[in-house]
C-alpha cells in the first residue's frame, strides 16, 4: 500500500507487546506510551551508545518494564510502553524513585548524563491502539519473521468528521479481508499529546523496497473499490504525511 492509493496509515508503532496465542481474543484497544527522541545529526554516535547503555541499564538492574524502539527518518527515535489504563500512566512516564534506588543513584545518574547535548527536542504522547480496527494486527510482531521495517501513514482529519473516517476505516478492513491480502496493517488513534484528531496506520515489511513491492500488488488487489475509499478518506483529511523507519530490536527491553 503507497501513500497514492493506501488507507495503511498510523505511531509506532506501534503494537501488541506479547504474542497471544491464536485463540485468544486481542482487546479492542490499548494504549501505549511513546518517548520521542529527535537527535541531532551531529550527535548521532554518541546518543546510539548512550540509548544501548540505558538498555544494558535497565537489563542489569531487571527493571520491570517493557520498551520497544523505533527509529525513523535516521534521528527520530520513539521508545514504545504499554500502559495499562491512564491511572497507571505516572508509573511509565519516567523513572521512578524506587527504579532508580534500584538501579542505584550514581549509576542512574552517570548513564543519564550520556545523553546531554544529543536532543533538538524530546517528548511524551499517548497512542490508542485500535486491534478492531486493524488488520490482522499481529503481523510482523514477531522478531523472527525479519519483519522490522515499517511504514507509517498519518492522517490528520477535520474536526468533526471522526466517526466519518472510523466508518471507512472499517469498510477498508472488509475490503481486505474480501481481497484476502495477506499482509496486516494496525490502526491507531491520536490521544494524548498528538495532534487532534489523527488516524495512524503501520504495515510491517522485510525492507524498504519488499515495502514498495507490497504495495504495489496490494493496490493492484484493492482496485478500483481500494480507490474510491482513499478518495473519500482524502475528502475529510486537512493533513497527510507518511513516513519510514525500523524496529530496533537492540534497543528492545521487557523484564517478562
Amino acid at each position: 500500500m503507497k501513500s497514492k492509493l493506501l488507507l495503511p496509515l498510523f505511531v509506532l508503532f506501534l503494537i501488541p507487546f506479547i504474542q497471544l496465542p491464536a485463540q485468544e481474543k486481542l482487546p479492542d484497544s490499548e494504549l501505549v506510551l511513546i518517548h520521542e527522541d529527535v537527535i541531532f545529526p551531529y550527535a548521532m554516535e554518541k546518543y546510539e551508545k548512550a540509548a544501548k547503555d540505558f538498555i544494558q541499564m535497565l537489563k542489569d538492574a531487571k527493571v520491570e518494564r517493557t520498551i520497544r524502539t523505533l527509529q525513523s527518518e535516521y534521528t527520530t527515535y520513539s521508545y514504545i510502553t504499554p500502559v495499562e489504563d491512564y491511572e497507571g500512566l505516572a508509573k511509565r512516564m519516567g523513572m521512578g524513585r524506587d527504579m532508580v534506588k534500584k538501579i542505584g543513584a550514581e549509576k542512574f545518574s552517570q548513564v543519564m548524563s550520556e545523553f546531554d547535548g544529543c536532543y533538538a527536542s524530546h517528548k511524551n504522547f499517548i497512542l490508542k491502539l485500535r486491534n478492531d480496527l486493524s488488520y490482522k494486527a499481529t503481523y510482523g510482531m514477531d522478531p523472527n519473521d525479519g519483519l522490522n521495517f515499517r511504514h507509517l501513514d498519518y492522517l490528520y482529519i477535520i474536526p468533526g468528521k471522526e466517526q466519518e473516517m472510523i466508518s471507512l476505516i472499517k469498510d477498508y478492513k472488509a475490503l481486505f479481508e474480501k481481497k484476502n491480502i495477506e499482509e496486516g496493517y494496525r490502526v491507531y488513534i491520536g490521544d494524548l499529546g498528538t495532534d487532534m484528531p489523527m488516524i495512524l496506520f503501520v504495515q510491517p515489511a522485510k525492507s524498504r523496497v519488499d515495502f514498495a513491492s507490497l504495495s504495489d500488488k496490494q493496490d493492484e488487489l484493492l482496485g478500483d473499490e481500494g480507490t474510491a475509499l482513499w478518495k473519500k478518506a482524502m475528502s475529510i483529511t486537512q493533513k497527510f504525511e507518511h513516513h519510514n523507519g525500523l524496529m530496533r530490536s537492540d534497543l528492545f527491553y521487557s523484564s517478562k
